[in-house]
C-alpha cells in the first residue's frame, strides 16, 4: 500500500526505511481477507475501489502537509 500510496506523488526521491525494532516476528507479510461469507450473509457491497480510497487517503494528507499541521512523533 505504501508503494501504491508513493505512485501518486510528485516526489521521486522519497526513501522508505524500516525499522527492524518496531518489526514484530507474527506480523504477517500478506493478508488477503476473503469476504464471501460476510457478502453472503449481509448483502455487503463495497460501493468504493480501493484505487478511491487510496487516492482520497493521499490527498487528506498531502493538504494536512501543505497547511502546516503537526503530526505525531514517535
Amino acid at each position: 500500500m505504501l508503494n501504491y500510496l508513493l505512485s501518486f506523488s510528485y516526489r521521486k526521491d522519497v526513501s522508505v526505511e524500516m525499522e527492524q525494532r518496531r518489526l514484530r516476528v507474527l506480523d504477517a507479510d500478506l493478508q488477503v481477507p476473503d469476504t464471501s461469507k460476510f457478502r453472503k450473509h449481509t448483502g455487503w457491497e463495497p460501493q468504493i475501489p480501493f484505487e478511491k480510497t487510496m487516492q482520497d487517503l493521499f490527498d487528506y494528507w498531502r493538504e494536512r502537509v501543505k497547511a502546516g499541521r503537526t503530526f505525531l512523533v514517535r
